[in-house]
C-alpha cells in the first residue's frame, strides 16, 4: 500500500513539473508581458478612479457641452458636458467587474459541470453534454440578447445573461480534460487505494485541468467585455447615466461628425482591454506546452 502511494505521488509530481517547465516561457513573450501590464493599469484605474478622475463623472455643466480635449478635460465633454476623461475611468470598473464576475461564475460552474460530466460518464455524461450543444448552437451574443431582454437592462441582468451564454465552453474543455487525465497512471493509483470518487476529483483530476480552464478564463474576459459593451450599445445593457464604454459609444453616435472624441476615447479603452486580455490569455496558452505521455510520467 505504501509504496503504491509512493508511486503515485512520484507520478503526479512528475507530470506537474512537466506542465512547469514551459511556463517560465510566458516572460519570454513581449506581448504576453505587454499584456499584464495593461491589464495592470486597467486594475490601478479601477481601484484609484475616485482619485485619478478630475471631475465627478456624473456632473452636467452644459455651458461646457462638446468640448475639444483639452488640458482640462483631456477627452473633452460628452453632449451634457460630462467629462469623458472621469467617465472613462469610472468605466474601467463596470467593465472590469461584469468581466471579472461573468468568468468567476461561468468557471465555477462549467468547470463543475464538465468535471463531474467527464468522470462519470454514462447517461449523465450523454444528457449534460446535450445540453451544453443545445446552448452552444446558438450565437452567444444572440442569446445573450435574448436573456437580457427578458430580464431587462441592468447590471445584474449583464452578468446574468452573459453567465448562461459563456458557462459551456467551460464544460467541454473540462470534460475533455478529465477524460484523458482520469486515465493517467496517478489516477489509476489513487483509484486503487479506493478513495471516494468526489476526492479523486477534488484532490487529483481538478488541480491538474486548472492551467486550460485559467487560459480560457484569461481570454473569455475579452469576449465579456465586447459582448457587454453590444449590450449596452444596444439598449440592454448600463444604462445611463452610469458611465459604461458601451453605452458611452451609444451617446457619441449623434456626434460622429461635429465631435469624434465622444466615440472614440470609449472605443479606444475597449480596444486596449480586449488587446490586453488576449495578448495575456495567448501567453498563457503558448507557454503552457501539453504534458508528456504517461510512459515518460512514470519514469
Amino acid at each position: 500500500m505504501t509504496d503504491l502511494i509512493e508511486r503515485r505521488e512520484r507520478i503526479e509530481k512528475a507530470y506537474l513539473a512537466e506542465k512547469k517547465l514551459s511556463f517560465g516561457e510566458f516572460w519570454k513573450n513581449r506581448l504576453a508581458v505587454s499584456g499584464i501590464l495593461l491589464i495592470t493599469v486597467l486594475c490601478v484605474l479601477a481601484l484609484f478612479a475616485p482619485d485619478l478622475a478630475p471631475h465627478d463623472p456624473l456632473a452636467q455643466r452644459l455651458d461646457s457641452r462638446l468640448l475639444s480635449p483639452s488640458l482640462e478635460y483631456p477627452f473633452g465633454t460628452d453632449e451634457l458636458g460630462r467629462c469623458i476623461f472621469s467617465r472613462v475611468i469610472y468605466g474601467t470598473r463596470i467593465s472590469l467587474g461584469i468581466g471579472l464576475l461573468v468568468v468567476a461564475a461561468t468557471s465555477v460552474a462549467g468547470t463543475s459541470i464538465g468535471l463531474l460530466s467527464g468522470y462519470r460518464g454514462g447517461l449523465l455524461d450523454e444528457v449534460i453534454m446535450r445540453g451544453v450543444d443545445i446552448v452552444m448552437a446558438f450565437p452567444n451574443i444572440i442569446l445573450a440578447l435574448v436573456v437580457a431582454g427578458l430580464l431587462g437592462p441592468g447590471f445584474s441582468s449583464v452578468v446574468l445573461a452573459l453567465a448562461f451564454t459563456q458557462w459551456p465552453a467551460y464544460a467541454r474543455l473540462v470534460r475533455g480534460q478529465v477524460l484523458s487525465l482520469k486515465k493517467r497512471a496517478f489516477v489509476e493509483a489513487a483509484r486503487a487505494l479506493r478513495p471516494s470518487g468526489f476526492y479523486i476529483m477534488r484532490k487529483h483530476i481538478l488541480p491538474n485541468c486548472m492551467e486550460p480552464v485559467i487560459v480560457l478564463g484569461t481570454l473569455e474576459i475579452a469576449h465579456v467585455i465586447i459582448f457587454a459593451s453590444a449590450l449596452s450599445f444596444l439598449g440592454l445593457g448600463i444604462q445611463p447615466p452610469v458611465p459604461e464604454w458601451g453605452s458611452m459609444l451609444k451617446a457619441g453616435i449623434p456626434y460622429l461628425r461635429t465631435a469624434p472624441h465622444l466615440t472614440f476615447f470609449p472605443g479606444l479603452m475597449i480596444i486596449f482591454t480586449v488587446f490586453a486580455f488576449n495578448f495575456a490569455g495567448d501567453g498563457l496558452r503558448d507557454s503552457l506546452g501539453q504534458p508528456a505521455d504517461q510512459e515518460v510520467l512514470a519514469r
